[in-house]
């Protein structure tokens, strides 16, 4: 059975693409999704349900045993399970996990099935109720479920688009990272994929994905730098080609923005085109039987580049193509950077011709759609939208730390005080995490707000301290983190057009 029945079913397990653990003094599941993860936050009947399902025990028996602890529950154990699998199923995370629902069942005992210990998941529901109440912990975690480990700023392109501040920092050596990175497994952290700049260009980058591996953290490995077979061969007997947990598979992306010389020197500011490299790149991963994601950022220097991209990399090999709009860079930006309206028509032809000439492609882009631009101020009858948005996830459920060890929150802001929260170099996650300055940032008070709308908003505590605001858009439209983001349907100001 590839899916939960709860009336066929004689065994059952949580799959292991997802985390249940308790945070706090409430239960959590959260996906292992590194582009944007999950996170349902349980009550802590569902979270005892759930933790019996260890693939051994027939179900009938932790149904009994459910019942056994809990006569007067409110609701039946199996409709209980299937009620958060049902969650699952309507919510999947970005690379599709949970589509297929959360739990795994089948007639006979399940081989490497996670499995839990219940009484861990037996919660004190004054202690549950007092988190979940609380703005300041209803959505934070109490510890991260994801770092964003910036080994290095520098790259080795300089790309015209690129929107990471890329401050020259010193960077920490690879055994301070080791020990974070234990650090993040003690923690039960997972994911941790590198982030901003290139991390082969650091000349133990390597080493440093070694280390990732044999932490068996998970992550998307993206570059734009030449890869050689004997690296590749590295990366693959640290286990890059083990799956996570047994199930996930994981990722390379190779970052191509142009077929063509002329376009890539000019895309990507070298006096070089990496177009010969990338295809030499790309052949020494499939080498190894690992066939790299093509991702294109594509530009208003570059609308012209998808189907020879496509018409390059194809024959090689290749199946998987995403291609991406541009959004304002706020480290560098020119508008002739921007997707225009009259760039569609080519797009459009493009894409049309490689679903037409390559029907086995995994086709992925969001530039012929019926995308909007970014409005100078929302209207009222977008307040829904506002209302449901994901929120931030930068000091409630993740934490990048900076080469030089300086802890953020957004890795789109200015890498500088003071937008750091901490520092790695002489504190660990836990202490970051819970710090004071890490809380003096997220919790801002309404005084810091003043002479804006936030000041006297009714919503303030509910928008700002459980939610969390975009300060990244108010920063760089305003100057000030301590501003109504754009999108905010109580700020009248215009912001910047994001596309």
């Amino acid at each position: 059975m590839s899916s939960f029945d709860v009336d066929k079913a004689h065994f059952a397990a949580v799959k292991r693409e997802f985390i249940l653990k308790v945070d706090g003094a409430r239960p959590i599941l959260y996906s292992l999704d590194y582009i944007n993860t999950v996170i349902y936050h349980l009550s802590p009947l569902e979270g005892l349900a759930l933790s019996l399902l260890d693939g051994v025990t027939p179900v009938r028996e932790a149904k009994s045993f459910f019942e056994a602890l809990f006569p007067d529950a409110p609701v039946n154990y199996l409709d209980l399970v299937r009620a958060v699998d049902e969650r699952v199923r309507l919510s999947p995370s970005q690379t599709g996990i949970g589509r297929d629902g959360l739990i795994e069942a089948s007639d006979s005992p399940i081989a490497h099935a996670q499995s839990f210990d219940p009484r861990r998941f037996v919660i004190n529901s004054q202690d549950y109720e007092a988190q979940a109440i609380d703005v300041k912990t209803s959505h934070r975690l109490n510890s991260p479920i994801n770092i964003y480990p910036v080994f290095t700023h520098r790259c080795v392109t300089d790309c015209a688009y690129c929107y990471a501040d890329r401050a020259k920092m010193d960077e920490m050596p690879l055994t301070r990272w080791r020990e974070i990175f234990s650090e993040m497994r003690k923690l039960d952290i997972w994911l941790g994929a590198p982030d901003n700049g290139d991390t082969f260009a650091r000349r133990d980058g390597v080493d440093l994905l070694e280390c990732l591996l044999e932490h068996e953290i998970h992550f998307l490995l993206s570059t734009k730098a030449y890869v050689s077979k004997d690296d590749v061969a590295r990366l693959v007997d640290a286990g890059l080609k083990k799956k996570v947990r047994g199930v996930i598979k994981r990722c390379v992306q190779l970052s191509v923005d142009a077929a063509q010389d002329d376009v890539s020197k000019r895309v990507l500011n070298l006096k070089k085109s990496m177009v010969k490299k990338h295809t030499e790149t790309f052949l020494n991963f499939l080498a190894f039987g690992i066939m790299p994601k093509i991702k294109g950022v594509i530009t208003g220097l570059n609308y012209d580049q998808p189907k020879p991209i496509v018409d390059l990399f194809y024959p090689l090999g290749a199946r998987v193509f995403h291609f991406v709009k541009y959004h304002r860079s706020f480290h560098r930006h020119a508008d002739e950077l921007f997707v225009e309206p009259r760039h569609v028509p080519t797009l459009a032809k493009q894409f049309d011709k490689i679903r037409e000439l390559y029907p086995d492609v995994d086709l992925v882009e969001n530039l012929t759609g019926d995308a909007k631009e970014f409005p100078e101020a929302m209207r009222a009858s977008d307040r829904q939208k506002w209302d449901s948005r994901i929120g931030c996830g930068g000091g409630w459920s993740s934490l990048g730390i900076s080469p030089n060890g300086k802890a953020f929150l957004c890795e789109q802001m200015k890498m500088a005080e003071p937008f750091f929260v901490g520092d790695a170099r002489v504190q660990s996650i836990e202490e970051i995490w819970q710090g004071q300055k890490m809380f003096d940032f997220i919790h801002p008070p309404r005084e810091r707000f003043s002479g804006t709308e936030c000041v006297d908003c009714e919503e303030f505590e509910t928008c700002v301290w459980e939610k969390g605001r975009c300060y990244r858009d108010a920063y760089f439209s305003y100057g000030s983190i301590y501003h109504p983001p754009p999108l905010c349907p109580k700020n009248s100001r215009p912001g910047l057009r994001l596309s």
